[in-house]
């Protein structure tokens, strides 16, 4: 038995000295005032992370042109896998999830939360952005499209990615942020990371007046139970599956068609199918219109 413990005592300490320390938190200046995601921290992610942080391939998965998708987090899942041999279910931001807990049943894992607080924060996204700071110069080769990029879960993980890629903090292949941008971030991700309030995400998603005249109008005659509508009724929805419809009213806002389980005048309940023309799996449906709230980019702007 003590002969035993002793090799079982050389292989315990052997990978307790291999085991990685975690990066020490970073401290941050505490805000004087509570940091508002849709006046200070939006106009941040949409000037510097959203043109790559915006599509369904987006690194990572991370899509930073909404809170939704902040709050959604990161995914080590590639979209796009040329060897793979077998479907993967959708993971498709407001179509395939609609809260934290269905993401993270999804393998997503958050890039806003810390471990620690009294003004020291852990959090991915401020530990990449931090590191940038610290090394503003890119070094050696830079491709755009570079095939070794991390999807970092924990920070020991992308400390030791960081360690091996110094040139890879974000934003990626350009300038870090100004310091009053870091500084704001950083006071946001200390103060917990919040998004719009109640009230803000009800302006956010609901129609404006002149909008809202439209849609009851249209969704009127999408809805229509003679079968010629009907008809017609399908074959504009399988054309605009992804379009941006905007109604030319002036209000500059964008609408997506959808079909949901409820009628004209409730809160829409999509029903989600990968191609338009799947079957819904309800016998009675209707078309919807429903606004388009995160940042619009040109790479997936179809507008009709």
């Amino acid at each position: 038995m003590r002969n035993l413990s002793i090799p079982l005592l050389f292989i315990i300490l052997v990978f307790s000295a291999c085991a990685k320390k975690a990066p020490d938190p970073i401290a941050v200046k505490l805000p004087t005032h509570q940091v508002s995601y849709l006046h200070e921290i939006k106009p941040i992610l949409d000037k510097r992370c959203a043109v790559c942080h915006s599509c369904y391939n987006s690194p990572c998965q991370l899509k930073l042109n909404s809170y939704e998708g902040v709050d959604r987090g990161g995914s080590k899942k590639t979209v796009y896998n040329a060897t793979r041999l077998s479907t993967m279910d959708p993971t498709r931001l407001f179509v395939d999830a609609h809260s934290t807990e269905e993401w993270r049943q999804k393998d997503f894992h958050t890039v806003t939360e810390s471990s620690v607080s009294d003004g020291l924060n852990n959090s991915l996204m401020l530990q990449i952005l931090d590191h940038k700071m610290k090394n503003p110069e890119s070094t050696g080769e830079y491709f755009s499209e570079a095939d070794d990029l991390t999807c970092s879960e924990t920070s020991i993980e992308l400390d030791g990615y960081l360690s091996k890629h110094p040139n890879r903090g974000m934003p990626f292949g350009f300038p870090p942020l100004k310091q009053e941008e870091f500084q704001l971030l950083a006071g946001w991700l200390v103060q917990g990371a919040k998004g719009p309030s109640d009230t803000e995400q009800q302006e956010l998603t609901t129609p404006k007046e002149k909008d809202l005249e439209k849609i009851v109008k249209w969704e009127a005659f999408f809805n229509n139970q003679n079968p010629k509508y009907a008809m017609t009724a399908r074959y504009i929805y399988e054309h605009l599956f992804l379009a941006h419809i905007n109604f030319g009213t002036g209000t500059n806002e964008y609408y997506e068609l959808l079909r949901s389980t409820t009628p004209m005048g409730s809160p829409v309940e999509l029903i989600n199918t990968v191609r338009p023309y799947d079957d819904p799996g309800v016998e009675t449906f209707y078309y919807r219109f429903r606004k388009i709230h995160s940042t619009i980019v040109h790479k997936t702007h179809m507008v009709f």
